[in-house]
């Protein structure tokens, strides 16, 4: 029969406890409350139950936390690098941010747009939906969506329209009581006492 599998550092409840009050992330907050449930003596099979997680894995925390403590159990994965340097990030976010040029040959910049430019001014090869996540969360801008427009929208006539009618609503001549029943079913005393 197996070992049961256990946290063997010293003062480890505590360490376990502080680490999940300053941690914000969901991830990490459920892989320190599966090890502090370890480290007050609960069974590893017990614990992968309850928090949903494999075995296999909550063993792999119990022993790397064992080995190099809570900092061991930070997160190393991370998104693909960015393509561009930093000063390149910097003159790209200078260039959207003023109009666009007589060569870009638009009045506004899309993403296909952006997508040609990363491509022809820096090399930089990007999705269409790539571009749009790079310009979010890499350079901060937000989405900007313009309303729709006809084809068949005549401006001069929407002028005229605006020029020609009345500015709003006439007022109503009758005034309305405001007081008593506003809405609702209104019920017969003897039907109320019928309820109880």
């Amino acid at each position: 029969m197996r070992t049961p599998l256990a946290i063997t550092r010293a003062g480890a409840v505590e360490e376990l406890r502080i680490a999940l009050r300053a941690e914000g992330r969901a991830r990490a907050q459920l892989r320190l409350r599966a090890l502090l449930a370890v480290a007050q003596g609960e069974h590893v099979p017990r614990v992968a139950q309850l928090f949903h997680v494999a075995q296999r894995a909550l063993r792999n925390w119990v022993n790397t936390y064992n080995r190099k403590g809570v900092a061991g159990l930070r997160d190393r994965r991370g998104g693909r690098r960015c393509r561009l340097s930093a000063a390149e990030l910097h003159r790209l976010r200078a260039r959207l941010l003023a109009e666009p040029t007589t060569a870009d040959g638009v009045c506004s910049l899309r993403g296909v747009d952006i997508r040609r430019i990363l491509r022809a001014e820096y090399g930089a090869a990007y999705a269409r939906s790539s571009v749009y996540y790079f310009l979010h969360r890499t350079l901060g801008f937000s989405y900007l969506k313009p309303r729709p427009l006809h084809e068949q929208t005549d401006p001069a006539a929407q002028a005229a329209f605006k020029k020609t009618s009345p500015p709003s609503s006439p007022r109503s001549a009758a005034r309305t009581r405001t007081g008593g029943w506003k809405s609702g079913l209104k019920t017969k005393p003897a039907l109320a006492s019928k309820a109880r």
